[in-house]
């Protein structure tokens, strides 16, 4: 059956071992466009892939920004039975709170998105949880950053015109923000970058905090620019 792919659906993935995940054809239905993907454990072979399959993508890469729904299309899990909890009723996967991932757990999928930045604030927008890949982005060790405001990674323009609180609002009434603005590193150099804020809600769907995945666009906005030229 199909599924309609979310960050906690991707995460449920990964801990049950997929590694990679195959990418069906683009259907078109009244402009809307979908893509199927299905999960797989083993790097296919790009000439062997399934009949309706035209390419693939690690379970860290390209489907983290799929989730968060920054691709103008729905997308969709092709979710067999098998790999579901038998002990698990039908139309549990269907329930957010089956796909909510543990603490410790979250903490080795934040680890484990080397290409993003991804850190995890409490309610108020302090980080609380910080990868490897914001300590290579941002310049700050997490031992450095663990309490301070999010609000430190926006120029003082936006943190002046209260884009931040702005950002968290938005991600808790629409269920997610999406950005493309300037950050601020450590050293006070600024990068082009999309940032994605979704909340978190914990068992008894109680809000607390915020997941954030940045990624650089600097080379991607300056191709822009020169193709504008």
């Amino acid at each position: 059956m199909k599924i309609a792919l979310t960050p906690q659906l991707l995460g449920d993935l990964i801990e049950k071992g997929f590694s990679y995940m195959l990418a069906g054809e683009v259907v078109e239905d009244d402009k809307n466009e979908q893509i199927v993907l299905k999960p797989v454990k083993i790097q296919p072979v790009i000439q062997q892939l399934p009949y309706g399959y035209q390419t693939y993508y690690r379970i860290t890469q390209e489907p983290v920004q799929m989730c968060c729904g920054n691709t103008g299309a729905t997308v969709w899990v092709e979710y067999e039975e098998s790999l579901m909890d038998t002990r698990i009723a039908p139309e549990a996967p269907y329930n957010d709170s089956y796909f909510r991932m543990s603490e410790s757990f979250f903490r080795q999928v934040l680890d484990s998105l080397e290409d993003y930045a991804v850190f995890t604030t409490d309610t108020r927008g302090n980080v609380n949880s910080w990868n490897s890949g914001a300590q290579k982005l941002l310049g700050h060790a997490e031992n450095e950053v663990l309490g301070l405001s999010a609000s430190i990674f926006f120029t003082t323009e936006d943190v002046a015109r209260g884009v931040p609180a702005r950002e968290l609002n938005t991600a808790v009434e629409n269920g997610r923000a999406i950005d493309e603005r300037y950050h601020i590193r450590k050293d006070g150099s600024k990068f082009w970058g999309t940032g994605l804020v979704f909340p978190l809600y914990d068992e008894e769907a109680q809000h607390r905090g915020f997941t954030k995945i940045m990624r650089n666009l600097n080379e991607e906005k300056l191709s822009r620019e020169i193709n504008e030229v």
